[in-house]
């Protein structure tokens, strides 16, 4: 038996008894936030099926709940999107659709650059060069001439009333091992380029990769002093009161069943990561 059914066996025996106790298990009075890679037309139905799921266990809201922090009968949804992949752009049809808000945080260098060159140039430059998530025979399957979204891709996001955040320059980790020169591009002129291309604020940041290796406190002082907030990966639901600068997220797929998507929600991943979070705040607090 491989590694990746036992994995498969477990999320669906487990996640099936998180969905029976989810409304137990789940705390109403926090936010989680769910960030999602590519989004392949190919799984746009059983995504569909996990707005459903959302839909019925939490509400599903924009970053101003963060900022704005209020009780409800059922505990909030954020739905954020990493990375600029071309498919995320099409999921937004959906979402516009559906009236869900989402989040889009943007590797600047990523959409702002040379026009697009064949596919196995764009997949080589989006996976080797910016370390972007993606699936090179879905790619040419639809047919992508640019694996990024182009900077008309991101005034419509806006244009339809879509967030928009910053996800570094170059879609690097930000830690000790860059010049603090380095990590003023990354976090600050970042920013700068995406407010002035797209002519409107930019208060979001998104670290990079997310394990341990992605984070220092130089950065972190830098996101703080720039950014109202910030958004990691070690999963953990955020409540009233929380750090505006470390709001974790549980990472979600579009191909990910119902069962998988519970168990992930359920608390079970909240309690795996509390020593990676331990961790983590020892290096901010460096």
């Amino acid at each position: 038996m491989t590694k990746h059914l036992v994995k498969l066996i477990i999320f669906n025996t487990i996640g099936k008894l998180a969905s029976l106790f989810f409304r137990l298990l789940v705390n109403k009075n926090r936010i989680f936030v769910i960030n999602y890679h590519t989004t392949y037309p190919e799984f746009n139905s059983n995504f569909l099926k996990q707005i459903t799921f959302f839909r019925k266990y939490f509400n599903i809201v924009d970053l101003e709940s963060i900022k704005n922090f209020e009780f409800s009968k059922k505990p909030k949804l954020i739905l954020t999107f990493d990375d600029a992949h071309v498919s995320n752009f099409q999921i937004s049809k959906i979402l516009q659709k559906e009236n869900i808000p989402a989040v889009f945080f943007i590797p600047v260098n990523f959409v702002y650059r040379d026009s697009e060159q064949n596919l196995k140039q764009e997949y080589d430059l989006a996976v080797n060069k910016f370390t972007i998530l993606s699936d090179y025979n879905l790619d040419k399957k639809n047919n992508y001439n640019r694996l990024s979204m182009t900077h008309e891709n991101l005034l419509e996001l806006i244009d339809k009333n879509f967030q928009i955040g910053c996800h570094s320059l170059n879609h690097v980790r930000l830690n000790d091992n860059l010049s603090i020169n380095e990590l003023q591009k990354e976090v600050v002129e970042s920013k700068i380029v995406l407010e002035k291309n797209l002519k409107t604020k930019i208060d979001y940041f998104c670290w990079v990769i997310g394990d341990k290796k992605s984070y220092s406190s130089k950065a972190y002082n830098l996101i703080k002093e720039n950014y109202k907030l910030s958004f990691m990966t070690l999963c953990e639901s955020f409540k009233i009161n929380g750090d505006h600068h470390k709001i974790h997220r549980f990472n979600v797929e579009t191909n990910f069943s119902l069962n998988q998507v519970a168990f992930i929600l359920s608390g079970i991943y909240e309690f795996m990561y509390k020593k990676r979070r331990a961790q983590l705040d020892d290096i901010l607090s460096k």
